[in-house]
């Protein structure tokens, strides 16, 4: 009997705390999950903060759009040598970039390095790996 799992292609969204991020793990998980296995990347499980701070519906986003810790990858896009790691372990097939901060940071310099740092990371890793 043969696997209808065993050729999913594995993706990666970085950026899954974020809403955009979340929504589109759970639309890829409901809706083609006998083609894609997917794995959220970000640094923190739980939604975004700063959905957190502008939305009251916050619980009802975490429960609506849940992200199961099993298929959670915990990093920040900066840290390069962990992302590394963890992009060439897990044999990625494709990688959806959506981490980044937004621009109202406090912190230029954050903005910098997050999103262009960070995004060169994501690339070299998926490049090599």
């Amino acid at each position: 009997m043969t696997d209808i799992y065993s050729n999913r292609q594995r993706i990666l969204i970085t950026g899954v705390s974020g809403l955009i991020g979340r929504i589109l793990f759970h639309h890829l998980t409901i809706t083609a999950s006998t083609e894609y296995e997917v794995f959220g990347l970000d640094q923190h499980t739980n939604i975004s903060s700063r959905y957190q701070s502008t939305n009251h519906h916050v619980y009802e986003i975490e429960t609506k759009y849940p992200l199961p810790l099993d298929k959670f990858l915990q990093c920040d896009i900066t840290d390069r040598k962990k992302l590394h790691q963890i992009i060439k372990k897990q044999k990625l097939d494709i990688v959806i970039h959506l981490a980044g901060v937004l621009e109202f940071h406090p912190d230029p310099e954050r903005i910098l390095h997050v999103n262009i740092q960070g995004t060169k990371h994501v690339f070299e890793a998926r490049m090599l790996y």
